[in-house]
């Protein structure tokens, strides 16, 4: 004769399949139809975020209006950082013709020049406690510095002498690769260019349309395709910083 299951134990596995039961239910009734079309997300997503409007719009969207920041700005060694990693984005401009101007740039400029060991001792960095501010109180960064076309000389002759982060200036790891050709000082050498002194815009432009695959040039272009947007803004940093000498003449 067959037992029979205590009824505890029948009442809990009643319980349980009600709870199954109301789970099935409720994850066909919540699940979106388009889940899991593609994989483990909802499709319909894809096009929702293509339709939306872009909040982020670089830098070539805000230089139409601001003609005189962009002169300013494309001879900076800022010519890297896009208006709104320090503005913001602005979805009432250019409809009101103003951007977003940050308040407190101390706080603002150290994300990037606040001195840290894992930075390149190439990136100007300060030591707050040891920066030569004018005064008692640390005025905003603004005061003595033109957030738009700041240069490399500007940072390092402010910097506390004994700070080697920043008085150092040493090539990348990256430029490694042009010493051959360009020089140990960016001095050119034989038929190839000088880049010491040059615009930083102009090295970003060139090595951007060589990593492209523009241009004749195989050997620029397969050495600028191994490089990263970080590398390339860090190699432009380095030349422009350095003086212009003669090159090397071709051998006779």
């Amino acid at each position: 004769m067959t037992k029979k299951l205590p009824k505890h134990i029948v009442r809990l596995l009643l319980i349980l399949s009600f709870f199954l039961l109301v789970a099935l239910v409720a994850k066909s009734y919540l699940t979106d139809p388009s889940f899991y079309k593609f994989g483990h997300y909802r499709a319909d997503a894809i096009p929702e975020l293509a339709a939306g409007e872009p909040v982020y719009k670089g830098s070539a969207f805000c230089l139409d209006c601001h003609q005189q920041r962009a002169d300013d700005w494309s001879k900076g060694v800022h010519v890297v950082v896009q208006c709104e990693v320090c503005h913001g984005p602005d979805r009432g401009c250019p409809e009101n013709g103003k951007a977003m101007i940050p308040v407190d740039t101390i706080r603002l400029c150290a994300t990037c020049h606040i001195a840290m060991p894992a930075r390149p001792a190439s990136h100007p960095q300060i030591v707050f406690a040891e920066h030569p501010f004018p005064d008692e109180e640390k005025p905003q960064c603004k005061t003595c510095h033109n957030p738009h076309a700041p240069t490399v000389e500007e940072l390092l002759e402010d910097a506390p002498a004994g700070d080697a982060a920043v008085t150092e200036v040493r090539p990348p790891e990256s430029a490694s690769k042009c010493l051959k050709c360009h020089g140990n000082q960016g001095q050119g050498r034989r038929n190839n260019p000088p880049l010491a002194g040059i615009e930083p815009a102009v090295f970003i432009e060139l090595m951007n349309q060589y990593k492209s695959g523009a241009g004749n040039n195989k050997t620029m272009i397969r050495y600028a395709k191994a490089l990263s947007d970080e590398e390339i803004a860090e190699l432009a940093h380095y030349y422009a910083g350095l003086p212009v000498t003669l090159p090397e003449p071709p051998p006779e």
